[in-house]
């Protein structure tokens, strides 16, 4: 109960944080950038073919989007409180620490969520793209997704590297999920980037038309184990950070 009431606690703060003007700003020009993009080749090609709109979609919005903006909110979860001070009193509350990092997740998964939700909406309402209503069911259930693994991904470095979370996330995004999440899906389990992809082509049924090179990018299981297994992923992700959080040890004095 402590530790719920602590999580809450941390998650109102970071979000009172994140709706500062300047934060708000920022936001919203992220949340305009896909739609300015998508809105721009359309007016170069004239119209755009749905299944390359699609995969546009795709990048932008349940990767680009996402992963920046849980850049900027996940990654400085420690580093936040050794720059002010406040550590130390992190540090003597009761169940303080796991507060600490899971608020900040699920401030940084909401906050990241709203803000590539409504950048779809923007997107898709000058896409003119047909059947946008289930699209934006099928991309919210993505973007969801993405940030809830991404998110736990970044906890890692936060924690191990606080004071060089960001270019340890930077790494981690580039090598695990970008170079690491293209390798064949029989070798590559442990990706989000995998999770989502195949979701995508179960999705927008685009698995029997794929030529068999694309295929083998592609995991053949169900939906379901795709969702399933992004969820049980962050959990290891969130646990592992955690505990390696509660051992580690901050003094005034140390260089990080």
């Amino acid at each position: 109960m402590i530790a719920g009431r602590g999580m809450l606690a941390v998650a109102g703060f970071q979000w009172r944080r994140l709706l500062a003007p300047q934060r708000l700003l920022m936001a919203m020009a992220g949340a305009a950038f896909p739609a300015a993009v998508v809105l721009a080749a359309r007016q170069i090609a004239g119209s755009l073919d749905r299944d390359a709109a699609v995969v546009l979609l795709y990048a932008l919005i349940p990767e680009a989007i996402c992963m920046l903006g849980l850049l900027v909110t996940m990654c400085p979860v420690v580093a936040d409180e050794l720059e002010r001070g406040t550590w130390q009193h992190v540090v003597v509350r009761p169940g303080g620490r796991w507060s600490l990092l899971s608020g900040t997740f699920l401030a940084a998964v909401s906050w990241t969520a709203a803000v590539g939700i409504l950048s779809l909406a923007l997107t898709l309402s000058v896409a003119g793209l047909s059947g946008s209503g289930r699209l934006g069911i099928i991309f919210s259930g993505l973007i969801l997704l993405s940030c809830c693994g991404r998110a736990a991904l970044f906890a890692l470095p936060a924690v191990i590297l606080p004071k060089r979370a960001l270019v340890a996330s930077v790494v981690a995004a580039i090598v695990v999920e970008y170079l690491a999440g293209f390798l064949p899906a029989v070798i590559n389990q442990l990706t989000v980037s995998l999770r989502l992809r195949s979701l995508l082509v179960e999705w927008m049924g685009w698995r029997r038309e794929l030529p068999p090179e694309l295929l083998l990018l592609v995991d053949e299981q169900p939906a379901a184990v795709q969702v399933t297994a992004v969820i049980l992923l962050a959990i290891a992700l969130l646990t592992l950070a955690g505990t390696i959080l509660a051992w580690r040890q901050f003094p005034p004095s140390e260089e990080v």
